[in-house]
């Protein structure tokens, strides 16, 4: 077994040795715990902070206890200990280790530094020397044993440090006691309390403020850990060439330098090169061998640390066609350098392509297929294989070449006037940008409306909706770093929404006309050229119901309605829309109008029935006006006149004359009368022999 991990616990002493940490334990005998409530259930973790009570742990156990401290938000008066573990929980046994090893290499780990042979103790009597080197091996060993359980659930519970407390409620806030099962003789060793509640999970944080100091071949990384030393043992650091594909820069987490001050650790990266910009990200581990959320991304490039750098001397544009580098090599970088590499970009901060490789004691170079703008960086390597490079160079052909017409100018206008143009992108690899010119019309000069050059084929304007102007105009140009501008592109013709009304029609006549038992109406149409149709509505004063009386296009030139459909006694008003063909409505209201003649329709259906067993004439009619008092009946007897009779109440639509005699002649004719003393016209007579 001890010859398997060999090679595990070597990789864990070179990541100590890679970060500088020194990991002498509190000297007071205590143990320190924490907990993470999750899923229905508490899980704790602790840790002894001396080697003294790590070995007592180790012979006699460990005992958990939980306290109910609070129900509810109730505080428990006198809480009660449970007894969560009846046997103390001790380290696995050494085949258990071993067996469970071949699947966690972190349980070998701590088989080996609990059950190997190189944690002798050395008392004082033996030797100060000996027993100071005894002490920190044996410090060394629970270091290496703590954190291998911090990194794997598995093996802190294969060493007694981590329980799961699975008899939990939400609402009860416990408190748990972690204490050795033996208390040592002559020395007490303190015991661990943690508080914790379902209803309180534990967030983890992503870490603070990271950034980066780069040097030669050497990045180092710093973040805020003051404010989360509780909440992760180690640290994940990941690092990526091309700003996506993350990769981390060690096998093992990484344990940065104590926290300063300041609050912050520190973790230093080698670098492959200084040609590139390398990313990071840092995320935490937690003591239960959980990650939390990864930091903000931070990059950077080495920086090389030489005192002499290739110097560029000359830069000579030919013909406008090639460009020839001339250059020094300073002090003894002549017979240092084994070659000289010569790279390229477009941008002062790169990425450089390198574009020739030379003898290092070469000064000069031709560069045949330059671009317009070129920024030239010489790269030496020395004959150790170190990289050292001079500033950037820049050379430019004099360009009078305009970049393409941009194509494929589109766009739209939303309801609040928004513009969003979008053309297709220019190919042109000196492309600085795009401006983008307005106009209410072809007749007019366009205008720019871009404050600087765009970078992107994309732009959004806002324009006015509140004009009589339907249509709105864009061109475009092309911008190369010359500044020389293309020709603009075809305009491109926006329609505005419209959200002005027409123009209302004008009502020019409203009044009753008694002869036709009607009200008439007579108008002017609008005079907008986009009103698609009209609407005549008729609201009664009395209730404010509204009713439709007609709808038409523009297709019928109607200007006048005569309303026919209309109750006596009540005012009405009349409302006239008119639409455009945007939905827009303007509206034109007439005055009141009083629908009364002072007469009503006749009564009708009058019927005269004699019944000689009860030696009386029955009457009936129908009427279906609203609002009648009182019926008046008329009658006449052989050839005398009508007289009023008699008055029936308005509800009513019979009555019976039992004043009648044999042998006469019996005329009869009813009217109404309604509120306000409008009366009906006289029905017709009707005659009756008895």
């Amino acid at each position: 077994m001890r010859r398997i991990l060999v090679p595990l616990l070597t990789s864990v002493m070179m990541l100590f040795c890679s970060t500088g940490i020194s990991y002498a334990q509190d000297n007071e005998h205590k143990i320190v715990g924490i907990a993470d409530p999750k899923d229905g259930k508490i899980r704790l973790r602790w840790s002894p902070a001396s080697y003294i009570a790590w070995e007592i742990g180790n012979k006699y156990g460990y005992t958990v206890e939980r306290f109910t401290i609070s129900s509810n938000g109730a505080l428990v008066s006198q809480p009660k200990a449970v007894m969560l573990t009846p046997q103390p929980l001790k380290p696995y046994t050494l085949q258990r280790m071993e067996a469970l090893a071949e699947k966690d290499d972190r349980i070998a780990i701590v088989a080996e530094l609990i059950y190997g042979e190189d944690g002798k103790k050395v008392t004082p009597e033996k030797g100060f020397g000996a027993y100071l080197e005894s002490k920190n091996t044996n410090d060394w060993r629970m270091a290496m044993a703590l954190l291998s359980c911090d990194l794997s659930i598995n093996a802190a519970q294969s060493a007694g440090l981590y329980f799961e407390d699975a008899g939990v409620k939400k609402g009860e806030r416990y408190a748990y006691r972690i204490a050795p099962a033996q208390q040592p003789k002559n020395l007490v060793i303190d015991t661990a309390f943690i508080i914790a509640s379902l209803d309180e999970p534990v967030v983890l944080s992503k870490p603070l403020e990271l950034a980066i100091v780069c040097g030669d071949s050497t990045a180092t990384l710093g973040w805020l850990t003051k404010f989360s030393r509780g909440m992760y043992s180690a640290y994940n650091v990941e690092r990526a060439v091309d700003g996506k594909n993350f990769k981390p820069v060690s096998d093992l987490p990484i344990l940065p330098t104590s926290a300063d001050k300041n609050g912050f650790s520190y973790y230093q990266d080698s670098l492959p090169d200084n040609d590139n910009r390398y990313t990071y990200r840092v995320r935490g581990i937690t003591p239960f061998g959980e990650y939390g959320p990864w930091s903000h991304t931070v990059e950077g490039i080495g920086v090389p640390a030489v005192a002499d750098v290739p110097v560029m001397d000359t830069i000579i544009v030919v013909d406008n066609k090639k460009i020839s580098l001339q250059w020094s090599l300073p002090g003894k970088l002549s017979r240092q350098l084994d070659k000289v590499i010569i790279s390229r970009s477009d941008k002062g901060t790169g990425p450089f392509s390198p574009l020739a490789t030379l003898k290092g004691t070469a000064t000069t170079y031709t560069d045949n297929q330059p671009l317009v703008s070129n920024y030239y960086r010489i790269k030496g390597i020395t004959k150790s294989g170190k990289a050292i490079y001079s500033f950037p160079y820049f050379a430019q052909l004099i360009d009078s070449t305009p970049p393409a017409v941009p194509a494929g100018l589109a766009g739209k206008i939303d309801s609040v006037g928004i513009v969003t143009l979008q053309w297709a992108k220019n190919t042109e690899q000196d492309l600085r940008g795009y401006r983008v010119f307005r106009a209410n019309s072809t007749r007019e000069e366009f205008v720019e409306v871009t404050r600087e050059i765009l970078e992107t084929p994309g732009f959004t304007d806002t324009v006015t909706l509140h004009t009589l102007t339907h249509h709105v105009f864009y061109k475009v140009i092309a911008v190369d770093k010359n500044y020389n501008p293309s020709e603009y592109s075809p305009y491109v013709m926006l329609k505005r929404p419209d959200t002005i009304a027409p123009s209302r029609p004008v009502i020019t006549k409203a009044y009753r006309s008694d002869s036709l038992h009607a009200i008439v109406l007579q108008w002017i149409n609008s005079s907008s050229a986009d009103v698609v149709k009209y609407g005549l509505y008729s609201v009664n004063v009395k209730d404010s119901s509204r009713r439709q009386v007609a709808v038409w296009d523009t297709a019928t030139r109607r200007e006048s309605y005569i309303d026919t459909v209309l109750v006596m006694g009540n005012t009405y008003y009349y409302e006239l829309e008119v639409y455009d063909d945007a939905g827009n409505c303007a509206k034109e209201l007439s005055g009141d109008i009083w629908f009364e003649s002072g007469k009503r329709v006749a009564i009708k259906g009058l019927k005269g029935v004699v019944n000689k067993e009860k030696k009386q004439v029955e009457l009936s009619w129908q009427y279906n006006q609203p609002d009648v008092k009182q019926f008046r009946i008329y009658r006449a007897k052989n050839d005398n006149p009508f007289i009023l009779y008699t008055t029936a109440e308005g509800d009513k639509q019979q009555w019976t004359d039992n004043e009648v005699f044999l042998g006469n002649i019996y005329k009869y004719k009813i009217t109404a009368v309604m509120k306000g003393d409008v009366k009906a016209e006289m029905s017709k007579v009707v005659e009756v022999k008895f």
